[in-house]
């Protein structure tokens, strides 16, 4: 248990340090870090280095802004809700 939380530590230690080297706040970071998987914040930051941007940045906000758009919860209302 203690060297699962040491390694999840490490994780997000290294997307803090990524992020910021992006050109990201640290007080943005954190609320990334608390709002968002952790795994899925990995996965950004990979892609975004990959391509290279000129604007690390808004290319992984926008990555992000679109995951969310991609990953959420669909709304079906029953019948009642319908009138």
């Amino acid at each position: 248990m203690r060297a699962e939380r040491e390694r999840r530590r490490k994780r997000i230690k290294r997307i803090e340090t990524d992020l910021v080297k992006f050109g990201i706040s640290t007080g943005t970071v954190r609320n990334l870090i608390y709002c968002y998987p952790v795994g899925l914040l990995e996965k950004l930051i990979s892609t975004t280095e990959k391509r290279q941007s000129e604007e690390p940045a808004t290319y992984f906000l926008n990555g992000l802004k679109r995951s969310k758009i991609k990953h959420r919860i669909q709304y079906n209302p029953t019948e009642d809700e319908d009138t």
